[in-house]
């Protein structure tokens, strides 16, 4: 993502990230609809957050794999994002939700990296 450029996507994503039991999805979504708003984005469309819903959770739940992920390279020690194919995984997952801009789906893969692989 270039120079703090929100997206509706990615901040859709970013909230959605921390969503971790389906008793804090109602919280979730009425933060989405504040930064939308905030950022004049536009208006809260369920479907779509829908649907980034099903990537974070299908990103989660390969990334969480950490070394058993068919994306994991190797590690060097202390956890980098080079631990991850980043290339193959925005290729495959590009082709997989077509919907999402390349540059938002990168920028949802590194947080995810960061988020479910680093911390």
């Amino acid at each position: 993502m270039s120079e703090n450029k929100h997206t509706y996507d990615t901040i859709c994503f970013m909230e959605l990230a921390y969503e971790f039991d389906v008793s804090e999805k109602k919280e979730i979504e009425a933060k989405i609809i504040r930064k939308l708003k905030y950022y004049n984005l536009g208006k809260f469309d369920l479907e779509k957050v829908e649907y980034l819903r099903t990537i974070k959770n299908d990103l989660f739940s390969e990334i969480s794999k950490s070394t058993k992920s068919k994306y994991f390279k190797n590690s060097k020690g202390l956890a980098n994002m080079t631990d991850f194919n980043l290339e193959k995984l925005l290729k495959e997952y590009s082709l997989k939700y077509e919907k999402i801009e390349k540059e938002d789906l990168s920028t949802m893969i590194n947080y995810s990296i960061y988020l479910y692989y680093m911390r």
